[in-house]
């Protein structure tokens, strides 16, 4: 009888965690990126930039991502959408940069690369200079901004550093940029987006807080409980 208690027992309170993940499981958002791609799928060219992500909530934390598409010098902010945890991340190193692009050439990138890049040699944006010890990309006027965006302002995009993401894209590795300043962990981006590492600085100290918080219960009750088993000893 006991037993059969305790079984009953210990299934209710597995049965509230189990149907809450199952539901969590089947309601869980899908890749996002391929539901702008589809949106997106007779527009002639287009660059899908993982503008801002962010994490909300502790016990079950929920995940945000927040696109902007760009379509030549037209930039579409889209609104937040959830994703999944495990998309969220696949893609979390990849702060201010493509994630999904097509050309007007025919071309598609499914490989994680710094804006910009999809318009170098593409004579309608630019062309091709030498100057300052070799080769370098240079936007027309119209779309001369797109430099400033992009971090190349003065210098342009060196030819060797246009081949070695054409190297990465062959090889299906994300490309941060000739030295890696572009992700979530570039310099480059750091500077961009100081709200959102400010957002997750204050996420960390407040999850740190809530950490010592929890040590500090646990090691008072231990004392309590130490106190109170000294206090019957022996008797």
């Amino acid at each position: 009888m006991i037993l059969k208690r305790s079984i009953k027992i210990l299934g209710k309170y597995f049965f509230i965690p189990c149907v809450l993940l199952a539901l969590s499981a089947c309601g869980a958002p899908q890749n996002s990126i391929e539901s702008i791609k589809a949106e997106y799928e007779s527009s002639p060219e287009y660059a899908v930039i993982l503008n801002d992500m962010e994490e909300e909530g502790n016990f079950f934390p929920t995940y945000f991502h927040q696109y902007r598409v760009d379509i030549g010098d037209q930039k579409i902010m889209k609104p937040p959408v959830e994703v999944d945890e495990s998309f969220y991340r696949q893609n979390e190193n990849f702060l201010g940069m493509v994630l999904a692009a097509k050309t007007d050439d025919g071309k598609s990138y499914n490989t994680p690369f710094p804006p910009g890049y999809q318009y170098v040699g593409n004579s309608q944006y630019g062309h091709w200079q030498q100057g300052n010890g070799g080769s370098f990309w240079a936007f027309y006027g119209k779309y001369a901004m797109m430099s400033n965006l992009m971090g190349w302002a003065g210098g342009g995009l060196r030819r060797n550093h246009y081949d070695g993401w054409g190297s990465s894209m062959a090889s299906n590795r994300p490309y941060y940029g000739p030295n890696n300043q572009y992700g979530t962990k570039g310099s480059f981006t750091q500077k961009a987006k100081p709200a959102f590492y400010a957002k997750r600085k204050a996420r960390k100290a407040r999850s740190s807080s809530r950490f010592q918080d929890k040590i500090k219960r646990r090691t008072g009750r231990s004392k309590n409980n130490f106190r109170s088993r000294g206090f019957s000893f022996g008797k």
